[in-house]
């Protein structure tokens, strides 16, 4: 069974509306911005959209990894099903997901059967709030 990624994206949640459409909400393009390192993201998902060249169920693996040291943050296991051939989505959901440090954090993904694993990159920057202050120009009373 050949696999392929068409595409993954990071957002805070996946929701099912009423006529079946899903809604990704709180979407990534591209870096997360976080106010304070350590930092817990209450939710991360990553929605991933696959294609199957044959119906059937695959086993699969995953693991978050900071870049520059290889530290994993988190690893889980899990299957994806293909009623047919085509696509087939596979959200990974992730609660509470501590980061350390700012930098560039890779989420991997391997398929039974597969050697070479689908990977996804992005960014973890530090921008803590905007203080909010007048305008310049704005008189204070």
């Amino acid at each position: 069974m050949a696999i392929t990624a068409k595409y993954i994206v990071l957002c805070d949640e996946i929701r099912v509306e009423n006529n079946g459409k899903l809604m990704l909400l709180g979407v990534y393009t591209p870096d997360m911005s976080v106010p304070q390192l350590p930092f817990v993201i209450p939710s991360l998902t990553f929605f991933i959209a696959l294609e199957s060249d044959r119906p059937g169920n695959v086993q699969v693996r995953f693991a978050i990894q900071l870049l520059d040291s290889g530290r994993s943050i988190a690893e889980g296991m899990g299957a994806v099903g293909f009623p047919k051939p085509g696509l087939g989505i596979m959200p990974v959901q992730l609660r509470n997901l501590p980061l350390q440090s700012a930098g560039t954090y890779v989420f991997s993904l391997t398929l039974e059967g597969q050697r070479d694993p689908i990977t996804h990159s992005f960014n973890v920057i530090l921008a803590p709030p905007q203080q909010v202050g007048m305008m310049p120009g704005m008189m204070q009373r």
